[in-house]
C-alpha cells in the first residue's frame, strides 16, 4: 500500500477544519446562551504576545489552503471577505473545506522531488513530504490546538472529544457543516 502527499494532508486538514467549524459554532451558541457577544471570544487569547482567536482560525485556514496550493502549484489567492464575527469565521473555514474537498488528488502528485523552503527565514529545505510533515501539519495543528485551548479557557464547554471529532466520513461523505451547534 502507497500512501500520497494528499492521503496525509488533506483529509488531515478537513477533519480538522470541520470540528473547528464545529467548535465555533458552539462556541457562538454558548455565549448566546450565557448573554454575551461572542466577538468577546474572537479577541481572547491565551497570553498577550500569541494571536487572539480570530487569528488563530484565520490561520488555520490559510496553512490548509495556501500549504496546498503550494504544493499543487496553484497560485495563492487571498480570501477577501471580511471575517470579524463569529460566523463569518465559521464560513472563512468552510470555505478552506469547500476548496480541500474540491482538489483532485492527482494535483499534488506531481514534482515529488522539488525541494521547499520553510518560512518565515527560507533557511530549511524539504522535500514535498518533509514540507507536509514539518511544517504544514505541526503548524497547522499548532493554530486549531491554540484555538481550543481559548474556548476552553474561556468556559465554552467543549471537550476532547469535540477537538477530536468523529470518525471520518466515508469517500467525501463529508457533514453539512451548518447543521451544527
Amino acid at each position: 500500500m502507497s500512501i500520497s502527499l494528499y492521503d496525509v494532508s488533506v483529509p488531515v486538514f478537513i477533519r480538522s477544519l470541520t470540528n473547528l467549524a464545529r467548535l465555533l459554532r458552539k462556541a457562538d451558541y454558548q455565549a448566546s446562551l450565557k448573554g454575551y457577544p461572542a466577538a468577546l471570544l474572537l479577541q481572547s487569547r491565551l497570553y498577550p504576545d500569541m494571536y487572539e482567536l480570530s487569528r488563530q482560525v484565520i490561520r488555520a485556514a490559510e496553512i490548509a489552503t495556501d500549504g496546498v496550493k503550494t504544493l499543487a502549484g496553484v497560485a495563492i489567492t487571498r480570501y477577501d471577505e471580511p471575517v470579524i464575527t463569529m460566523e463569518q469565521h465559521i464560513t472563512r473555514v468552510n470555505y478552506a473545506i469547500s476548496y480541500l474537498i474540491s482538489l483532485p488528488p492527482r494535483q499534488l502528485t506531481e514534482d515529488l522531488d522539488k525541494t521547499y523552503l520553510i518560512p518565515p527565514r527560507n533557511e530549511e529545505h524539504y522535500s514535498a513530504l518533509g514540507y507536509i510533515l514539518f511544517y504544514l501539519l505541526p503548524n497547522f495543528h499548532f493554530h486549531i490546538t491554540t484555538a481550543y485551548n481559548i474556548l476552553r479557557h474561556n468556559g465554552v464547554d467543549i471537550g476532547k472529544q469535540d477537538y477530536l471529532g468523529t470518525t471520518k466520513p466515508e469517500d467525501n461523505d463529508w457533514p453539512d457543516l451548518g447543521a451544527f451547534i
